[in-house]
């Protein structure tokens, strides 16, 4: 059977669970051997767990999905030489950051590198859409807005990576939007790579939604990132509308969020871009006073809301969907600031009840 033809029907079910089955059986064994060999992520002053757990879950998520791309992709898979070549030294580096807690310049070093090879492979962005005529052919400049996009979408993913289950799921959701997306548009390659990671998602979830027994870690976070970035420039930056560029941003607006805030309040404190710290999204909802689940399912369904948003954005007329492009600019906006007064609420209440709100929640960023 040709992998177009596992997107029709019930054999897309089918092509969800081969993607889930692995991962969810592999799982636990890639836990017992995290604990094995000493893979553990380390309980400190910026984590929320109370023992060493494992974070080797981005290698049972990996796994599993380059297995059953290789098993029903096959060889004539569309990019699938730079899709694998990225994706392990993507994960390599990603591996390298959990042992070895890399400086962020050289794994942003490391991602550049990594994103200007796929592109050189000839995965990256060929055209962009010209609203006054035909598409626009990139040549060169789609290099460096293919390592530019990659590396996005890999810290995004990362920098969400906060809370037991958060980026597996808000991935799941992004996936689940730019699936329907690509199969509305016949972008094929896009929504095979979407199943997959739907169904791999699902299969790691059981053991990553809070309680976690395992994490992702830098490495799976990595992965991920990566993949969506791959998925978009397979399928939904090649949308012959202008408004090509947001429906990705959309399919992704939480960790979006997450990131232009992170860069707006380090820049205001004056502190470099790259500066890890804990006043991302999760961190303020569960420092405000709700649990860590209900902050997990209230960024699910946020997320939710925008890939629906996304979907929607890919269907209607230019004119519409500038409209909701320059209402989600002013929404934006909104947000921030209302986010830094809600930093600011927080941080006052720590102190007036003078605790240490360093001893609680973990992040990767």
């Amino acid at each position: 059977m040709n992998w177009e033809e596992m997107l029709a029907g019930w054999k897309l079910l089918l092509l969800i669970g081969a993607g889930f089955l692995p991962v969810f059986a592999w799982t636990p064994v890639w836990i017992r051997i995290g604990h094995k060999w000493g893979l553990l992520d380390l309980p400190g002053d910026r984590k929320i767990h109370h023992e060493p757990l494992p974070f080797t879950g981005g290698l049972a998520v990996s796994s599993g999905f380059f297995l059953v791309l290789l098993l029903l992709g096959g060889p004539a898979f569309p990019h699938l030489a730079p899709i694998l070549t990225g994706g392990l030294l993507i994960l390599a580096l990603g591996y390298l950051d959990d042992r070895y807690d890399l400086s962020p310049w050289v794994k942003i070093a490391g991602q550049a590198g990594i994103a200007l090879l796929v592109a050189g492979m000839g995965l990256r962005i060929h055209c962009l859409t010209n609203p006054f005529g035909e598409m626009i052919t990139l040549g060169w400049a789609g290099y460096p807005l293919t390592v530019l996009w990659l590396v996005a979408t890999v810290n995004m993913i990362n920098l969400i990576d906060g809370l037991d289950g958060l980026a597996a799921g808000i991935c799941l959701l992004a996936a689940a939007s730019l699936l329907a997306i690509g199969l509305s548009l016949n972008q094929t390659a896009a929504a095979f790579l979407c199943a997959l990671l739907i169904g791999g998602m699902a299969g790691f979830l059981p053991y990553n939604f809070p309680p976690a027994r395992v994490f992702l870690g830098n490495s799976g976070a990595y992965f991920l990132g990566y993949l969506l970035g791959v998925i978009s420039i397979t399928g939904a930056l090649k949308l012959p509308t202008i408004l090509a560029l947001a429906v990705p941003v959309f399919a992704l607006g939480v960790p979006f969020l997450d990131t232009l805030w992170a860069i707006w309040r380090r820049w205001r404190r004056g502190e470099p871009i790259a500066f890890g710290d804990r006043g991302h999204l999760h961190h303020l909802l569960v420092l405000s006073g709700i649990g860590e689940r209900e902050a997990v399912l209230l960024l699910y369904g946020l997320s939710l809301l925008l890939g629906t948003g996304s979907y929607f954005l890919s269907r209607v007329t230019v004119l519409l969907g500038t409209i909701l492009i320059l209402a989600g600019v002013v929404v934006l906006f909104f947000s921030l600031h209302g986010l830094k007064r809600m930093e600011s609420a927080v941080q006052e209440s720590i102190l007036n009840a003078g605790e240490n709100p360093g001893k609680r929640r973990r992040e990767n960023a």
